[in-house]
């Protein structure tokens, strides 16, 4: 179970820190292609959106599949898109390399089915605690993006970053195994019903939106709010 948790936590860690890396680097952004606050606003959340409406199919093919295959896979997409920003030269391929490297967001959502998997009941909390350590790729992001950029360029920390993500992807794939006993894979309209008769559910949600919205909003915006007031 440790190599499974391990290997997980890495790759959430690695997805995280592509995932923030496009807000790290927004006041960048925001200079070199001569956005307005709107046009710059608007490219560090577009990942964000797709992060997090793609954990949902995220994690049913996760239930159906298996956490290997899925994390994999999105892996390698994320190192795709990472490639592809730096090679925009417009303010739409930019948007549009920002909204595809958002899928980063949803490696969450596999990673928790993946661990869970390998995890007995009365150990799920603990393991999925140390697999929540993985958020600390978007603070990395934050922090060493623009450091890193200064040091090497903005495009070489894409190109370092793609490559990084993509040979953790084969990391992943020959090291990862799947639980032998899954969850059962659910249908979107099981999961309807489950929230029309479990108002704790919306309960749950309601908190995770303040507690891990805020920290992610908070992570995406300050980068170009401390830049302006700063």
């Amino acid at each position: 179970m440790n190599r499974h948790l391990a290997l997980s936590t890495v790759s959430f860690a690695l997805c995280f820190a592509m995932w923030g890396l496009v807000g790290a680097l927004g006041p960048l952004f925001r200079q070199t292609f001569e956005l307005t606050n709107t046009e710059a606003a608007l490219l560090v959340v577009v990942p964000v959106l797709l992060g997090s409406v793609a954990r949902i199919p995220a994690g049913m093919l996760t239930d159906r599949f298996g956490g290997r295959g899925v994390f994999t896979a999105l892996m390698i997409l994320v190192a795709s898109a990472a490639a592809m920003i730096p090679r925009v030269s417009s303010y739409s391929g930019l948007l549009a390399g920002a909204f595809f490297l958002g899928l980063a967001g949803a490696s969450f959502a596999v990673g928790v089915g993946y661990v869970a998997g390998w995890t007995s009941p009365d150990r799920q909390g603990a393991a999925l605690g140390i697999y929540g350590l993985g958020t600390i790729g978007q603070s990395a992001a934050v922090f060493l993006g623009p450091l890193a950029a200064q040091s090497v360029g903005w495009q070489n920390v894409f190109y370092i970053g793609s490559a990084l993500t993509l040979t953790w992807a084969a990391v992943f794939g020959l090291f990862a195994r799947n639980a032998a006993s899954r969850k059962t894979a659910t249908g979107i309209s099981a999961m309807v019903r489950l929230l029309s008769r479990e108002r704790l559910a919306w309960v749950l949600a309601g908190f995770y939106f303040l507690s891990f919205g805020g920290f992610v909003a908070l992570s995406v915006c300050l980068p170009l709010l401390l830049r302006d007031d700063f």
